[in-house]
């Protein structure tokens, strides 16, 4: 609900500033858009292969074993703001990886595992090609990742195993590098594709707005 009304708000800022664009392109004024909206989905690999691998290695230690792992990708929104080639502004990010746990001597998953990931990282851009509707560029940012891990217990005995084992919290560096970007669309609208490594993933696709 609150993704479709993100839209809506944006759809209307984005009419109201073409009415604003098109009264200046009668007074024979020059309009070039400032600010930028994007709204995206990457792969989130680089988060859910890191936490997996982590899994796996206490899964070695305790005798647990996992199952149903699942990564919902990182889901984002951000912000530019042009400066001729360049542009500045921050990602924030969303993603959720659970898994079940099963333990030794049991043979059902006793315990089901919840880790949320909310990454801000402020952003830099630098546009290296534009020709009509394609750009090209590339962009690089460091910020933070905060995650909070939580278990619930499916049966007795997971209830019993964790009834004191409180949601753990945490803080830690977060980066992402794109060299290769491409945007498709107008000075209004249109839709990017971006390729690099970080804890965004491998692969982010949206859409992009300017006003």
């Amino acid at each position: 609900m609150k993704f479709k009304l993100l839209l809506l708000l944006l759809f209307l800022a984005l009419g109201a500033n073409t009415i604003h664009a098109q009264d200046m392109a009668k007074n024979n004024l020059i309009y070039s858009p400032k600010h930028e909206i994007r709204l995206s989905i990457s792969d989130g690999l680089t988060l859910s292969t890191s936490s997996f691998l982590g899994m796996g290695l206490a899964d070695a230690i305790t005798g647990t074993s996992r199952s149903d792992a699942k990564s919902s990708g990182v889901i984002g929104v951000g912000y530019r703001y042009s400066i001729d080639r360049f542009r500045v502004g921050a990602d924030l990010g969303f993603s959720r990886i659970s898994s079940k746990i099963t333990y030794e001597q049991e043979k059902t998953p006793a315990v089901k595992e919840n880790v949320l990931n909310f990454l801000i990282l402020p952003t830099g851009e630098f546009v290296y090609y534009k020709r009509r509707l394609v750009e090209l560029y590339g962009s690089a940012a460091v910020g933070v990742n905060m995650s909070r891990q939580t278990q619930t217990g499916m049966t007795n005995v997971g209830k019993l195993l964790i009834a004191n084992n409180q949601s753990r919290f945490t803080t830690e560096f977060a980066f992402q590098v794109n060299p290769i970007a491409v945007r498709v669309g107008n000075d209004r609208i249109g839709g990017f594709l971006e390729a690099g490594l970080g804890y965004r993933g491998f692969i982010t696709a949206g859409v992009s707005m300017r006003f």
